[in-house]
């Protein structure tokens, strides 16, 4: 994608410092975030890991949406995380500790299907918590799943979250869904969980890593994107539109949007307040844009009535390509995501501190004796309303108009904000951000951060953790 663009790759973490764009597709890139100047960008959110990656923390922050709209945010299975939460699940199990319902148990930072279990023991949920350093997450079991060819499966979604600069220097939401995704079929054919099934893991688990070492796994050679044991998500919609009827079609592709933006909107003064908090200031008050992007594989199983139920998000979603498939829907997820949110020139750099010196000289004139409005703040600092605007070219300042105001850009949708067509989702979607913004806007530090290495911070330094494994990329 960084070639196809006439960018050079960087594989060299010192030689890394200067690039435009930043892709890391490895854990642990965190201390990397400082290195991040307001010109460049990077494939993450500070924070996003936490509040949404982490199987726990997703559970907590769905489970606090719940109690504040009930309605809206229904797509969570029943959800408890061990030890904390024993208390409550134990609730469900009889004097013996067994249960007639089935649970699903998940380590919290499990990857590819590792340490998951089903089980109805609460010995055995007791015993598995204990057994690790981190919690434990457990769901009740979603018995019921929608079928494809006797098969259990589940949509691997991709979420593009962006966002633009306020004037205030605030983050405003920009959410895009790709129309297009994977199919992920179990192996062996579904039959309702018992006692004596429970450990079929190709049976109950969707999860890819376990199912492609299956002798019966059906690689997709490409030329019918409706076969094997992997598909599209394409092909899918337009398979529920003839088994179903288009409107039905309709009915879940909205569902699916819903849960998406919800689930998002749900932590993003979270993710505002991270973003405030963790870069390198920006001395031209958002004239660059927002160094931030970040593609999400969000991960959805239906049920018998085709009710989406959200399983867990990935924010390091695999763009490995085993099949002529996956290079076709991931190529075009991770060039079109940059195309909308990496708008970067060689001058970048230079129109930064261009703008710098813009917005420094507007606040002087500000600040003449007798002059109308002059700006409050330390000594040095520019303030929202001094910003200066982005030379054509580079990336959009704080207000400017963009691909990301777009109701679409090719594969992908604009899901938030909502269309003039969909004035009740807009609605609904602004009563939440209203509600979350009140209720859980997270403290913000008094700490000051270091200005952008482009004036007053040379130090280049490189972290102590978070390489890329796949470079960052700068424009030749």
């Amino acid at each position: 994608a960084a070639e196809a663009r006439g960018w050079r790759a960087v594989r060299a973490e010192g030689k890394a410092g200067g690039c435009n764009v930043h892709w890391l597709d490895e854990g642990g890139y965190s201390d990397w975030f400082r290195r991040i100047e307001p010109w460049m960008r990077v494939n993450h959110y500070p924070g996003m890991h936490n509040v949404l990656a982490r199987k726990s923390r997703l559970a907590r922050n769905m489970s606090r949406m719940q109690k504040l709209f009930p309605a809206e945010y229904s797509f969570l299975p029943d959800t408890w995380v061990v030890p904390d939460e024993t208390g409550e699940l134990e609730k469900h199990f009889d004097e013996s500790g067994k249960s007639k319902t089935i649970f699903i148990a998940k380590p919290d930072a499990g990857t590819q299907g590792r340490g998951i279990f089903l089980t109805n023991s609460l010995d055995r949920i007791r015993k598995a918590a204990q057994d690790r350093d981190n919690l434990l997450v457990v769901q009740r079991y979603l018995g019921k799943p929608l079928l494809i060819e006797g098969m259990k499966f589940d949509l691997r979604l991709y979420f593009l979250v962006a966002s633009a600069l306020t004037e205030d220097a605030s983050l405003q939401p920009r959410y895009f869904l790709f129309r297009d995704g994977l199919v992920r079929l179990c192996t062996t054919e579904y039959v309702a969980p018992t006692l004596d099934n429970l450990d079929q893991k190709r049976m109950h688990l969707t999860n890819y890593a376990i199912n492609k070492k299956s002798k019966d796994f059906v690689q997709n050679d490409g030329d019918d994107d409706g076969a094997g044991s992997k598909r599209s998500l394409r092909w899918f919609l337009e398979h529920i539109a003839e088994t179903c009827g288009e409107k039905e079609r309709d009915k879940l592709w909205n569902k699916l949007k819903g849960l998406c933006v919800k689930m998002a909107l749900a932590v993003h003064p979270t993710l505002e307040s991270e973003y405030r908090n963790t870069f390198p200031k920006d001395l031209s008050a958002g004239a660059m844009g927002c160094r931030c992007f970040e593609v999400l594989g969000v991960d959805v199983m239906l049920d018998s009535k085709r009710r989406p139920f959200l399983i867990e998000i990935n924010h390091l979603p695999s763009f490995t390509c085993d099949s002529p498939l996956d290079e076709d829907i991931k190529s075009r997820v991770v060039g079109q995501a940059l195309d909308l949110t990496c708008r970067v020139s060689p001058g970048d750099r230079a129109s930064y501190e261009a703008a710098i010196a813009v917005a420094t000289e507007r606040r002087r004139d500000a600040q003449q004796p007798g002059a109308a409005g002059a700006p409050s703040g330390p000594p040095g600092e520019v303030v929202a309303g001094d910003k200066a605007e982005a030379e054509p070219g580079s990336a959009d300042g704080a207000g400017g108009n963009s691909l990301l105001d777009a109701l679409s850009y090719m594969d992908f949708e604009r899901v938030y904000p909502a269309p003039p067509s969909a004035p009740k989702a807009a609605a609904r979607y602004e009563a939440i951000l209203a509600r979350v913004t009140e209720v859980f806007r997270p403290v913000v530090s008094s700490v000051r951060r270091p200005a952008s290495s482009s004036v007053e911070r040379r130090s280049g330094r490189p972290p102590s953790r978070g390489v890329p494994s796949t470079s960052p990329a700068t424009r030749r």
